[in-house]
């Protein structure tokens, strides 16, 4: 994984509960995104104190352990569990198959994980790693009891019951995360924090849902979920590959302490794929099947849910590329400096991802799964000789580099095509809906640097420059941003705020089309 409403509103109503599907998704979106907003902002602060205890090296080897869990925690439950999360599936007759599947394999490969944890801590060049990996092991074994209960919670756009799970889990990680951290292993601490967040919030949703379903097994309904699931599982998989193989080009021909600077400005460039992602990953999936399923306007919805994203992403890609060196020397502290040149190539490779995200989702949501697995395919033979062009020219520049032209030539074309053949929408749909926040984005980014530049501390650069492309950015896109907030309730402030703001760029708008031929 993603905002405010929905990007896949449709207007069926819903003769369950009396309300419209739209609402639903609108409700979830809300509760996702504060979720997300949450969470990156509670991390922020735990990881702005946790940086000053730890060094780059202790969390390159943190990084480098999740190489190996993101590979192999990918298949942990073969694709099946998001069968349940599409509407157009009987939850009763596949799900205790699907509990079966994600129990046996999670704990299969969590097992083998941690077997053979010594000689993945070598291959990946740091033998420091092999006790952080063990420790991780025991999160792809606890994915397999988990998997049903956050895709029934994700099918209900339940997800105001995610927040609270994820909301209270973060209290006993973070505390983990920094009592261990004090003990001096920094890498252990960022493992064992991992386990007891994901033990908690797990336990939370299994003790939410309103049906348990026990381990069964249906030979009827078998063959279909392997075939949705196992091409979703195999996409994911070269996914984490994709975006984990630059850890271990850096940490083959670099070193540790790069792959901890390198990880950081990542994370960074990532912030709005970590807030988006998770409503893309929750919400569209059972929306954009809905509409399907009930005749809805899929090219429309599409449309919506590409400018909705980049409405949220782009600003946050343009202020960390004019922002990056203030905002990591005040956040993270003056060790971590060095990250920062890193983080400007790589800020548009934050905004390509979401947008790619959210792309893969809807055709996770049209069934054709097996086409992700050969986009990533694809992507990943390209990335291979980039990313060892990018790191032997010109070191983290050049892998961050590498990451951004294979997004640019493969991935996001790749994904275009596979929309326009899934839906009959492809870049007359998708382009236009990017335009105008993208453009509003690096006018933000522009005033942003202008408004740092004339400041010397780190801090007022980051607080004067955030304010100043916040402001243009409001200013230029609040037309777009009005209708994603309801015009009653507690979020009417908002719509008013942004309407003042944007009366400037509306009266030249106006004005532009009177004097048109």
């Amino acid at each position: 994984m993603p905002l405010t409403p929905s990007p896949a509103p449709a207007p069926a109503a819903i003769s369950a509960d009396d309300r419209s599907l739209g609402d639903r998704v609108r409700t979830g979106a809300l509760w996702a995104g504060g979720n997300a907003l949450f969470l990156r902002v509670a991390n922020i602060l735990i990881m702005a104190v946790v940086a000053r205890i730890v060094a780059p090296a202790e969390l390159g080897v943190f990084a480098l352990t999740l190489v190996v869990h993101g590979i192999v925690v990918s298949m942990a439950e073969l694709g099946v569990a998001s069968a349940i999360a599409r509407s157009d599936q009987n939850v009763d007759s596949i799900a205790p198959t699907v509990v079966t599947i994600s129990i046996v394999t999670s704990l299969t490969l969590g097992t083998l994980m941690a077997v053979f944890a010594a000689p993945l801590a070598l291959l990946l060049g740091s033998g420091a790693a092999e006790d952080p990996l063990r420790v991780m092991a025991l999160c792809v074994a606890l994915v397999g009891p988990f998997a049903v209960p956050g895709a029934l919670l994700q099918r209900e756009f339940r997800q105001d019951l995610v927040f609270r799970a994820a909301a209270i889990a973060f209290v006993p990680g973070s505390a983990v995360l920094i009592v261990v951290s004090l003990a001096g292993d920094g890498a252990m601490a960022f493992a064992w924090s991992r386990v007891v967040g994901q033990l908690v919030m797990g336990s939370l949703m299994l003790l939410s849902v309103k049906r348990r379903y026990r381990p069964g097994f249906n030979t009827r309904v078998l063959a279909s979920l392997i075939r949705f699931g196992l091409p979703l599982a195999f996409a994911n998989l070269l996914s984490q590959v994709l975006l984990n193989i630059d850890y271990v080009f850096v940490g083959r021909f670099l070193s540790i302490e790069e792959v901890g600077l390198y990880n950081l400005a990542f994370n960074i460039s990532l912030w709005s794929t970590a807030v988006i992602g998770s409503i893309l990953n929750g919400l569209v999936l059972p929306a954009f099947s809905r509409v399907r399923a009930e005749g809805g306007d899929t090219t429309d919805a599409l449309a919506r849910g590409v400018r909705t994203v980049a409405l949220i992403a782009a600003p946050l890609a343009a202020l960390a590329f004019a922002l990056a060196a203030p905002l990591i020397v005040t956040v993270y502290g003056g060790q971590w400096s060095a990250a920062a040149p890193v983080l400007r190539v790589l800020s548009l490779y934050g905004f390509l991802s979401v947008i790619c995200l959210l792309l893969a989702n809807v055709i996770v949501a049209t069934g054709r799964t097996g086409v992700l697995f050969w986009v990533q395919a694809v992507a990943l033979a390209a990335l291979v000789p980039a990313m060892w062009a990018g790191v032997s020219v010109a070191g983290l520049i050049g892998v961050a580099a590498a990451h951004i032209v294979v997004i640019l030539v493969a991935t996001f074309p790749l994904y275009v095509l596979a929309i326009k053949r899934s839906l009959g929408a492809g870049p007359a749909t998708i382009l236009p809906a990017l335009a105008w926040p993208a453009i509003a984005a690096g006018l933000a980014g522009v005033a942003a640097w202008l408004a740092a530049s004339l400041l010397t501390v780190p801090a007022l650069q980051l607080l004067t420059g955030g304010a100043a492309g916040a402001l243009v950015y409001l200013a230029l896109t609040s037309p777009l941003l009005l209708p994603l907030f309801p015009a009653t309730g507690r979020l009417r402030s908002v719509r008013v705020v942004l309407d003042v703001l944007g009366r400037p760029a509306a009266w030249v708008t106006h004005r532009i089309a009177r004097s048109a031929p």
